[in-house]
């Protein structure tokens, strides 16, 4: 049956740039032609003619706590600024029952850094360990956003550096699109900190003054800003008189699945990603009417975009393209967004903004870039390309004016998951994790810690510096616990559960170890295991393979590297691991080797951000987006600062004996790390069937919410009741109740306080109508892997579903809750319908029902 697709509409905006800190200020500085780039007042005391398009403005954040403030990093500061601004325009500031149930989608390349900044700029006296707490994860700007204005819909953050905010726009275009949301706010934030300024300096890709995109000397101008706009549904932006400020009409997301920073040379995946929107929008490319490039100003980007152009529209020079960056600098994680933001401000005056600084035009640089002067145009629809390393391509599709073209229909479609694939401490395949899990002895032997000595000096001398600034009472619960602490390296307990035994060339067709990273590793294992296990070959066909990968941590070791190579002098930075780094990293490395080009993307919202990756990869399949996904995520162990900090702190909890991991325990004492990795290949439940692919589950549908409860780690009640919204969402959307669950299987690290808010919530939902429903929980099979943890646990349940069976919690024997029927031996039992739940530690909740 034909679904026609909503329109989704664009009802508010908010802007920081270099130009301008609102949106009609911005308006007037692009039709005044201002250049935002200007000499550096942050970078010019390391590196030589350090040009930027810095932020200087005095902003005005009255509206929060100041404690709040100063606990929170400019990421964070200036995505609640653009995002409370968007709100306001849109009237939805104080219409709380609409934020319950809206989402927050936020792209960004470089979060979580600004609180680690003193420790690499050699300032370790100016740490503010408060800062480091509420600001230090990489999806902490969206909890703290999300809890600051009320927002309950679900949130995720968009890791692909450079398309990461526009990304950001289509994945809530989506939420809108299948129903799970009215109103969605997308937002782009990126900061510039020192990494990412130094990489690009030490690239040799900076130019001397501004950027001049298409023409002169080659060079790209960095810069910093934030945007956000609220999407909303046409119907209902209409019923409330809300103001319409344009209609997204379609995106799309691909790789090259060619090289870790340069571009394809033949621009295949730019223009697959333009082919692939203009076919969602239901448009040809003759009815485009401008297009706003990506347009760096670098040799490379402006040569292979011009080809793009001309392989994509067959009157390529009747169109007119332009590039807002010789503006604003390059935003990196907030470009798209910013851009977009231009783009709704002018086009609807009949105004195309120019490409400034234009000279003479480089080497097949031949198109119209609207040179310098502002052009007199009507501009119904137009096109949004963004690009960035690891050949992740965005593109969007927008209409100046609402209904101003066809509505788009789609069938929806049934998801299964026909692979699977995983890498832990207990096996380097699924079928031998599962022959561990269900022998009698399944705990691993536990890896020990080997901690860099650069790291522990570091770590000796933070701890000094907290001492004598007396931070220690936000660290542990006492200054006299820590002391008594034993350090990590002085501790035989101090041990974790790791892979050991690796041998990556006995399951690898393709695999190169000069660029592979630990985690990068355990990723292309699981996910050649998963394409295996589904008995699907690639040839050729890359493109109608998307992959949506879920980030933690990320590549820490090499992450670690780079920023050591930063001391003592930046510009001596080490280029080479600058963009492995970089969040998406795992997924080029993944897309490169097996040749992966259709719809890409890389969520890094924190522990279970595979979870987020399984609810778009989901919406891709059902929605006809694409016809297989692989989602998944992956974790390395490194024992890097963060750990540390982590361990003497006491929120995790390590131990030379495995079997001390006790899940819903009654006297748990935190979680023990684990590294791996899981895959799942989802595709159309028939098209699975059709070509004899076994079907190993089947996902009939989600739930998603988020808690407001941020900066107050005692509303243990708020957080339970964001996770039952979830499971309600969840049963709601799969059309089933309570009552049909056979199975519920949690996520929770094994902390108190995680167990505490998954028992509660399963005690809502279930107590009344199905009140002894069997409660699992497998994490202490591997440790807590923590991108991974509810797919390693989706992956132990559809095994479940084929045994019609269950294993234990292992090692667990007195339970915290009584009321909960938790399986503490194997049984057999008729599961029809599973629940799997899972959050992130920064209070995001999924809910997932799956069918045998």
């Amino acid at each position: 049956m034909k679904t026609t697709r909503k329109r989704v509409v664009i009802t508010g905006m908010g802007i920081l740039s270099s130009l301008a800190d609102n949106i009609d200020d911005f308006r007037q500085a692009l039709l005044d032609k201002k250049c935002g780039v200007a000499d550096s007042q942050r970078f010019s005391q390391w590196f030589e003619n350090a040009r930027a398009a810095e932020i200087l403005h005095q902003i005005d954040y009255s509206e929060i706590p100041e404690e709040i403030v100063s606990s929170l990093d400019n990421a964070a500061l200036w995505a609640w600024k653009v995002s409370r601004d968007a709100l306001k325009q849109a009237g939805l500031h104080n219409n709380q029952p609409l934020l319950d149930q809206t989402g927050l989608i936020t792209g960004v390349s470089s979060a979580g850094t600004e609180a680690f900044l003193p420790l690499f700029e050699q300032r370790i006296q100016d740490f503010n360990l408060k800062k480091a707490i509420w600001s230090g994860g990489f999806s902490s700007c969206c909890s703290s956003v999300a809890s600051l204005l009320g927002l309950k819909g679900g949130m995720e953050l968009v890791a692909t550096a450079c398309t990461a905010s526009p990304n950001a726009v289509g994945m809530a275009f989506d939420y809108i699109q299948n129903g799970k949301s009215i109103t969605m706010l997308a937002v782009g934030t990126e900061p510039i900190y020192l990494p990412t300024f130094a990489g690009f300096y030490a690239l040799n890709v900076m130019h001397p003054d501004s950027c001049t995109p298409f023409s002169g000397r080659s060079g790209m101008s960095i810069g910093e800003g934030a945007g956000a706009i609220v999407l909303e549904e046409y119907e209902h932006a209409v019923a409330r008189g809300a103001t319409i400020y344009g209609e997204i009409l379609s995106y799309a997301t691909s790789c090259d699945a060619y090289h870790e920073t340069g571009p394809d040379p033949r621009a295949s995946g730019a223009v697959q990603v333009m082919a692939k929107a203009l076919e969602n929008a239901g448009l040809t490319a003759d009815q485009i009417d401008y297009v706003n490039v990506h347009g760096t100003g670098t040799e490379a980007n402006d040569r292979i975009e011009t080809l793009a152009m001309k392989k994509t529209f067959p009157q390529v020079e009747n169109l007119p393209v332009s590039s807002t960056k010789s503006y604003l600098g390059h935003n990196i994680g907030a470009a798209g967004i910013v851009e977009l933001i231009a783009c709704l401000v002018t086009l609807p005056l009949n105004k195309v903004l120019p490409t400034l600084n234009f000279s003479v035009a480089r080497p097949n640089c031949d198109l119209d870039y609207v040179p310098n002067e502002i052009r007199d145009k009507d501009v119904t629809v137009f096109m949004k390309n963004n690009y960035a390393f690891g050949g992740n391509n965005c593109c969007m599709i927008v209409s100046t004016k609402a209904c101003a073209t066809p509505a788009t229909h789609y069938s929806a479609r049934r998801v299964a998951i026909s692979g699977a694939g995983a890498v832990s401490a207990i096996g380097h395949t699924l079928n031998e994790i599962l022959d561990r899990v269900w022998s009698e002895e399944t705990a691993p032997e536990l890896g020990g810690v080997a901690f860099n000595p650069d790291t522990l000096e570091e770590v000796h001398q933070l701890l000094a510096v907290l001492h004598e600034t007396q931070q220690l009472g936000e660290l542990a619960t006492s200054a006299e616990s820590l002391a008594a602490q034993p350090l990590p390296e002085n501790n035989p307990d101090f041990r974790t559960f790791q892979v050991s035994g690796l041998e990556p060339r006995k399951h690898l067709r393709r695999f190169d170890p000069r660029k592979a990273t630990r985690g990068g590793t355990f990723a292309l294992m699981a996910l050649v295991e998963a394409l295996d296990n589904a008995q699907r070959k690639i040839r050729r066909d890359g493109e109608s393979l998307g992959f949506v990968m879920g980030m933690s941590r990320g590549p820490q070791e090499t992450t670690y590297k780079y920023l050591q190579s930063l001391k003592p002098d930046p510009c001596k930075v080490r280029t080479s691991e600058f963009p492995g780094s970089l969040m998406n990293s795992i997924a080029t490395f993944c897309a490169i080797s097996e040749g992966i080009k259709g719809y890409t993307t890389t969520l890094a919202t924190g522990a279970n951000a595979a979870l987020g990756a399984l609810t778009y990869g989901y919406e891709l399949i059902r929605q006809q987006l694409q016809p297989q996904v692989m989602v998944g995520g992956a974790d390395e162990f490194f024992p890097s600062m963060s750990l540390y900090m982590d361990a003497v702190a006491q929120k995790i909890h390590m131990t030379a004996d495995a079997h001390d991991y006790h899940i819903y325990g009654q006297h748990a004492q935190g979680y023990i790390p684990g590294e791996g990795a899981c895959m799942l290949l989802l595709e159309d439940f028939e098209a699975a069937q059709a070509r004899g692919a076994g079907v190993l589950a089947e996902i009939i549908g989600y739930g998603k919410s988020c808690d407001n409860s941020y900066f107050d780690a005692s509303q243990q009640d708020e957080k339970a009741a964001a996770l039952a919204l979830a499971i309600d969402r969840a049963l709601q959307d799969a059309d089933t109740t309570a009552e049909a669950i056979d199975l519920v299987c949690g996520t929770s690290n094994g902390a108190q306080h995680s167990a505490a808010v998954e028992i509660a919530a399963i005690y809502h939902c279930f107590h009344q109508r199905h009140p002894q429903i069997p409660v699992v929980n497998y994490n202490a099979f591997f440790g807590f892997v923590e991108s991974s943890a509810g797919l390693l646990n989706l992956a132990l349940l559809t095994d479940c579903l084929k045994k019609q069976a269950v294993p234990a919690i292992p090692y667990t024997r007195q339970f915290c809750d009584e009321r909960i029927n938790f399986v503490r031996s194997p049984q057999k039992m008729a599961i029809r319908q599973a629940l799997l739940i899972g959050a992130t530690e920064g209070g995001n909740y999924y809910a997932f029902v799956i069918k045998g």
